[in-house]
Formats: structure tokens, C-alpha cells, sequence
């Protein structure tokens, strides 16, 4: 859709409910925010100056923005912004009341200065994020609205980058992810990119990509956040995406990330339904997609590729003659993986053996669990209980990789670790 030679690319939402039951406001960037309260829709103007009426479909004040690209909901005030004509402004509804929008009645607008990207609720504070500065807005001693300074050397490059997950604030800077999270010192707040391992892959998507076709989702289940990149104009096959999610590492929480491969998303959504969690992505086609259900790829095979960095096992300068290795899984059900060694960080001089194949049966799982019974439909019996793929396998070097790849429809899996056997050679 065109309008005053602007072009609705994306729809944005946020959901609240000031005491009179759930609303849902949608903005585009080219029309009046508009709000739904389960029976009415109302538009948000400037030129309606005479609050709203039961009997109306539109809503707003002075103070209101006609083209607002972002929305989202702070201390009960709703608040819009990203309107192309005033691209610094902030401006936030009256108390309680999403319709009316005059200073009269506690309305007002902020000027961040510089272009605002994105507004995002966090702990006390909302977070205004532009392409090289961050500002917060908070409530002052006052009661008013007050703008601080976060910082004036990072901003974010993908207005849809920005999601709140596991207690953090995430968002795609130029030099990777970066978390918003107070630290322990009063009214400070720690900007530390989270994505060392793969920063050249993202300052290659950054340069090469265009972010304002990013689409971000949380996982919570999961504590797992999923971006996807690409748009009409390219093939499913063709979009990536990359996936972040936090692990304990002996104690200690990390990050962990991979790419993503396949789904061309126009926009994301997850959410709870009951205790269970829905993940969905819409596609440029028109079609909706639930993501984590079923074990294909929209009824195809599902590629998976984990590669190991190139080990050295502590000491560079002497060859190992490998024999076998262990590989530790979780798997949910059989499983059929492919591995392959490689040495001398890629040497095209250094042989490399055949491809290996692994098999596991699944984990055990034992009656009483699940609602697993006794001769019940779908059971197996016979599985091993061991959660280890051995093969044996050949090659020699300084250094080694490990790369597994699955082609399939198989339940998931993860690969928790992995121990070589090796005999040490001669040195260089």
C-alpha cells in the first residue's frame, strides 16, 4: 500500500489493558495508528481535537502522531513514534486512556534528538533507541516524563532487532548483539556485545543485507531469539536468519549462537496460549507458519550442519593420529548423522578421509513419565540407554575438525560434547 509516497512495509502492534479491557493498537508508518477494543476500531489524528465519542471511529489530540511506525506501552500511557515528518518526536497518550491525546488532559511529546528507530519498555525506563545514540525516558521526581542520555557511541541498525529476552534487552548493533542491562552501580548501564564468536558473520549480514527486512522473535521456552532476513524479492531457499540462545555452561550463562536457513518472514510472533507456547511467521506469500511443530520443513527435509572449531588438543606443534571419537547427544527419537574430519585448519595439501555415518537409537524413556504407558501406541522397546555415537575414524594432523551434518525428518537432537581418542606423533 502507497500513501502520500510512502509505502506500508510492515505492520507493528502492542497489546495492554489500562483497567478497561485488552486493546490492540497497529501502526504502519503511513496511516493513523488505529486501536481495536474487542468490538470498535479507532484511529489516533492530530485534527481530532474533541477527545473521543462512543459513537466515533476516531480518537485523538493535538499531541497525537498521524504516521507513527512504532508503538509500544509505558507506565500506562501508550506511546508512538517514528513518523517520517518528525522523526525525533516521542509522543505518549493521557493516563489510562489511549484515545485522548491533548496536553489538557496529560498528553505531551518529547523530542529525543535524533531519529527514533525504536521505543522498547525496559525495567523502569523506556528505551529510545536511534541508528547512533540511545536515550531513556523515565519518570522524574515530578511525575513527569524525563529523557536521559544512555549513550552517544552505539545505536541499533534493525528497527525489529530489539527483543527483551532472559531479563535483557537485546538489539543488533553495528558491531554485533548488545544487551541494555543495569548493572550494580545506581543509574548506570552495561553495553557489552554478547556476540564475539560470529561477529565477522554479522558485520558481513549488516553490510550486505537489508535490516529493515530483519524480523525478530522470542522463544521463551527456549530462551532462544530467532532473526530472519529477506524479502519479497528473494527465494525461500535463499533467506537466512540467525539464532541466539542462552545456555548453562558448567554454571556459568553464555550465549550461544547458529545461522538460519530457509524461512523468508514478514513478520513474527510467539506468545502463550495456556501452557503452551506458539511461534509463528508470516511469509511474503501470504501464508502463516507454526514454527516448532512437526519434525519436517513445511513438508520437506530439515538440513542441520554443526561444525567444530579446528582443535589443536592443547599442542600445535606436534602431529595426532585420530582413532576414534565419542559423540555425547540428546536425541529425541532415531537419528542418522554424517560426520566428517578435516585437518590442518582446511589444508588443501592434507587428506581428508570419507564421510562416516552415526546412528543413534533416541533416548530412553521410562513409564510413569509423559503419560507413557505400558504397551502403549507408538512405544518401541530395545532402545539403547546409552546417549553416545562411536565411530572409528582415520586421518592424522596438528589440528582437527569435526563437522556433523543430519538430512531429514528426524524428532530434535543436540550434540552435547564430544571426546577424541588420538596418538600422539612426531613434531614439526
Amino acid at each position: 500500500m502507497t500513501l502520500n509516497g510512502l509505502t506500508v512495509d510492515k505492520l507493528r502492534h502492542a497489546v495492554f489493558n489500562f483497567g478497561t479491557g485488552n486493546h490492540i493498537v497497529f501502526v504502519d508508518g503511513v496511516n493513523p495508528a488505529i486501536v481495536f477494543n474487542g468490538t470498535k476500531w479507532k484511529e489516533i489524528k492530530s485534527s481530532h481535537t474533541g477527545g473521543y465519542h462512543a459513537d466515533n471511529n476516531t480518537a485523538g489530540g493535538a499531541q497525537a502522531l498521524n504516521a507513527p511506525a512504532v508503538v509500544d506501552v509505558f507506565e500506562n500511557h501508550l506511546f508512538l513514534s517514528g513518523h517520517e515528518a518528525t522523526r525525533a518526536v516521542v509522543a505518549h497518550s493521557a493516563p489510562n486512556d489511549p484515545y485522548l491525546w491533548t496536553s489538557a488532559a496529560g498528553s505531551g511529546q518529547i523530542a529525543s534528538g535524533f531519529d527514533v528507530l525504536q521505543i522498547k519498555p525496559f525495567r523502569d525506563d523506556l528505551f529510545v533507541f536511534g541508528t547512533n545514540s540511545i536515550k531513556k525516558i523515565n519518570v522524574n521526581s515530578s511525575n513527569n516524563f524525563a529523557l536521559a542520555q544512555v549513550t552517544a557511541n552505539v545505536g541499533c541498525v534493525a528497527r525489529d532487532s530489539v527483543l527483551e529476552i532472559g531479563g535483557d534487552l537485546m538489539f543488533l548493533a553495528p558491531d554485533g548483539f548488545r544487551p541494555v542491562a543495569g548493572t550494580s552501580r545506581i543509574g548506570d548501564v552495561e553495553l557489552e556485545t554478547v556476540s564475539k564468536p560470529i561477529q565477522a558473520t554479522l558485520v558481513d549480514l549488516i553490510a550486505n543485507e537489508d535490516m529493515n527486512t530483519l524480523n525478530g522473535v522470542v522463544i521463551r521456552s527456549k530462551s532462544q531469539i530467532r532473526y530472519f532476513i529477506g524479502d519479497a524479492s528473494k527465494d525461500a531457499s535463499d533467506s537466512i536468519g540467525i539464532l541466539g540462545g542462552l545456555t548453562n555452561n558448567s554454571g556459568s550463562i553464555e550465549w550461544e549462537f547458529g545461522e538460519l536457513l530457509g524461512i523468508r518472514a514478514s513478520c513474527c510472533e510467539s506468545g502463550y496460549i495456556g501452557t503452551s507456547e506458539f511461534i509463528l511467521h508470516g511469509d511474503y506469500d501470504g501464508k502463516v507458519f507454526q514454527q516448532e511443530q512437526g519434525t519436517s520443513f513445511n513438508g520437506g527435509d530439515i538440513v542441520s550442519i554443526y561444525a567444530t572449531p579446528y582443535l589443536d588438543f592443547g599442542e600445535t606443534e606436534q602431529r595426532k593420529t585420530l582413532r576414534k571419537i565419542n559423540t555425547f547427544i540428546r536425541a529425541e527419537g532415531p537419528l542418522e548423522m554424517l560426520l566428517s574430519m578435516t585437518y590442518d585448519w582446511g589444508d588443501a595439501d592434507v587428506s581428508t578421509p570419507a564421510t562416516y555415518s552415526q546412528a543413534s537409537t533416541g533416548a530412553p524413556t521410562r513409564y510413569g513419565g509423559r503419560n507413557i504407558n505400558y504397551n502403549a501406541t507408538n512405544v518401541l522397546y530395545g532402545g539403547s540407554s546409552k546417549p553416545i555415537m562411536t565411530s572409528d575414524i582415520q586421518g592424522s594432523g596438528f589440528a582437527a575438525q569435526a563437522t556433523f551434518v543430519t538430512v531429514g525428518q528426524t524428532e530434535p537432537f543436540s550434540v552435547q560434547g564430544m571426546v577424541f581418542e588420538f596418538t600422539a606423533a612426531g613434531r614439526r
